[in-house]
């Protein structure tokens, strides 16, 4: 089976796993699409690319699950619903911090457009 992973267009497309943050918040937090941040709680840390877009709501992340130069997984919490055995997924809690401003490299190839959007 393939993978698109090392594909150099890929690679430029999407450079850094990433986090969805709602304008308000990321107003809020002064971030802009671009910046990389840490985003952590008590069962682990990843940094994430910020993507502001109004597909998540206000006070919520959304964070790619699996990215060749980082992943979320260490982020979810060790419980675990006992009748399906699914970790709680959406249902951790994590908090953000700015790590650094945009990077010039990443900003001139990936794309911040909101993916949401299809007019």
């Amino acid at each position: 089976m393939g993978t698109d992973r090392h594909l150099p267009e890929k690679a430029l497309a999407l450079p850094f796993p990433y986090v969805e943050v709602n304008p308000e918040d990321a107003k809020r937090l002064g971030l802009k699409s671009g910046d990389l941040v840490e985003v952590y709680n008590e069962e682990g840390n990843g940094i994430f690319l910020v993507y502001v877009t109004d597909a998540v709501k206000p006070g919520s992340l959304f964070l790619v699950m699996y990215h060749w130069r980082g992943t979320s997984n260490s982020l979810v919490s060790g419980y675990t619903d006992p009748k399906t055995t699914i970790p709680w997924y959406k249902g951790t809690r994590a908090n953000l911090r700015k790590v650094v401003g945009a990077i010039p490299s990443v900003q001139k190839t990936a794309s911040f457009l909101q993916q949401n959007k299809f007019d």
